[in-house]
């Protein structure tokens, strides 16, 4: 029998969950197996034993994170210091806790950024090649969706008092990604495959009248200009995501060994 790659899914909310569907759904995905998931808040039951963090790094070859970003450094300090290599979805993460790059440099260990909610990062990473000159993104997202974000909550940002499309935010990736760190991974996943956290400018929208999370990005570069602009339904489980951010994990796993792969 071909060698099977195990999985270690640590977080089993709603983009966790979908991935271990995927995983143990009769199609599944080919080269992986779904060893054990870590969270110890899940009810559902996967078929899979439900560990802590240290024994499912040891049984696995390849970790999933799924978690809110704040607690992803404890994760991939352990995950480095194994030699295993991890898939991050919370890129906002790499940017508030610059140690964690700071660690993988230091290990052997690999991080792979699922394109998240995003499009166009294909494009955006051949354009670096030749050097990109400005790269921004705008976000709008019903006025929920930001729900106790730090920066609506240290601004003192009334969310249910926003009646028209209101931007709410204007900055870098950086700031952006300390003061919605649940909802903008798509400004730190643009940013990792552009030009830095620095220099990726960010709006941040609330829009009432929106009816599920748009993202537009707009690189330019001396030979092209990239404009790009989804429209993604929240996740009915987690309003601050958006089911596309799942899959992205799933066509991440795909890629790795289909035999032709499209990036």
């Amino acid at each position: 029998m071909a060698h099977r790659t195990k999985i270690g899914v640590v977080g089993a909310g709603a983009i966790g969950s979908a991935v271990c569907k995927t995983l143990i759904s009769a199609e599944g995905i080919k080269g992986f197996s779904l060893q054990c998931i870590s969270d110890p808040q899940v009810t559902r039951n996967f078929g899979v034993p439900n560990l802590d963090v240290d024994a499912l790094i040891a049984q696995c070859d390849l970790i999933v994170e799924c978690l809110p970003a704040k607690i992803v450094p404890r994760l991939a300090r352990k995950v480095f210091d194994s030699g295993k290599d991890m898939i991050v979805i919370s890129a906002a993460s790499l940017l508030v806790y610059p140690e964690i790059l700071e660690w993988q440099k230091n290990s052997a260990s690999r991080i792979f950024v699922p394109s998240g909610a995003l499009c166009g990062i294909d494009g955006v990473k051949a354009m670096k090649e030749l050097g990109i000159k400005s790269s921004k993104i705008a976000t709008t997202k019903p006025p929920k969706g930001f729900a106790g974000a730090p920066y609506v909550e240290e601004n003192q940002i009334d969310l249910e008092g926003i009646t028209e499309k209101t931007c709410i935010f204007s900055g870098n990736a950086l700031a952006a990604a300390k003061g919605f760190p649940a909802n903008i991974n798509v400004a730190a996943t643009l940013s990792l495959a552009g030009i830095g956290p620095d220099n990726t400018q960010v709006e941040i929208w609330a829009d009432p009248a929106a009816k599920g999370n748009a993202h537009e990005v707009t690189v330019q570069s001396a030979y092209s200009t990239l404009n790009a602009r989804i429209e993604n339904m929240p996740d009915p489980a987690n309003p601050k995501s958006s089911i596309l951010a799942a899959q992205s994990i799933v066509a991440t796993l795909r890629d790795r060994t289909n035999a032709i792969a499209v990036s």
